[in-house]
């Protein structure tokens, strides 16, 4: 599928994804064998694929990154970690940051809570929509439930921000009734929660939920078209049935405590 989807709203770019280039069913045979013998617990008949390396954000994203919202004292040590550790930012559209995040000196996927983003202007309307698009994909095109999918921001060749999405081992297969759509799709969600966007009472993220919403079910209605699964009308008001699920449930963490 094309990584840009029209809907009648607007078009909406999707998260790139690392691509599989490889699989060995033993990874001691594996160009990289040696490096696996020196990971702490990593089993020696494990199999394995080779996917696409996403890139870490440029040293200049990461140094202004910590000047900006670490602490003066923990900036130097957080400079020193960064330049030794893969600098990804995990995409926390539904949680703002906590009061101990100035002092946190580790940059390894670090994440770039709703607060930072907005702060950034970056056009969180936009990841959101992205979001919801891509979740519609994988509940109604993949038959998955999505438990697990992390957001990031890495880099491209050229140092631009990217967009990716990443980590599907634990995404489950389901049936398609509302028992499952209410268990199974809004516990997987519900279980990866920063990521996601949420229906709460707070007016930055009630509006980036419409975005989510409308791109999920915008984006359910072709791929149940496309797929003809749109002439069962049971299965077509699943997608709506798992929203009004997510609707009903508030805030994570200490997001309203």
């Amino acid at each position: 599928m094309s990584r840009r989807l029209a809907m009648s709203s607007c078009d909406v770019d999707l998260p790139f994804v690392p691509q599989c280039s490889s699989f060995y069913p033993g990874c001691s045979s594996s160009p990289c064998c040696e490096t696996y013998k020196r990971l702490d617990g990593f089993p020696p008949d494990a199999s394995g694929f080779f996917m696409e390396y996403i890139r870490p954000l440029n040293k200049h994203h990461a140094k202004y990154l910590i000047r900006r919202y670490l602490a003066r004292s923990a900036q130097g040590k957080a400079i020193s970690t960064c330049q030794s550790k893969h600098f990804l930012a995990k995409v926390y559209l539904g949680d703002t940051k906590p009061l101990t995040d100035p002092w946190n000196t580790d940059m390894q996927d670090r994440p770039a809570y709703l607060d930072h983003l907005l702060a950034e202007r970056v056009e969180v309307s936009y990841l959101a929509a992205s979001m919801g698009a891509t979740l519609a994909i994988l509940h109604w095109s993949c038959g998955v439930d999505a438990r697990g999918v992390e957001f990031v921001l890495g880099s491209d060749t050229w140092g631009h921000v990217q967009f990716w999405m990443i980590d599907f081992a634990d995404c489950a297969a389901f049936p398609k009734t509302p028992e499952a759509v209410l268990t199974q799709l809004v516990d997987a969600v519900m279980a990866n929660e920063p990521f996601w966007p949420r229906f709460i009472k707070i007016k930055a993220m009630r509006g980036l939920w419409k975005f989510f919403s409308d791109a999920y079910l915008q984006v359910s209605d072709l791929v149940m078209t496309d797929a003809m699964i749109g002439r069962n009308d049971a299965v077509r008001a699943l997608p709506r049935l798992f929203m009004k699920e997510m609707e009903k449930i508030r805030g994570p963490g200490h997001l309203l405590s």
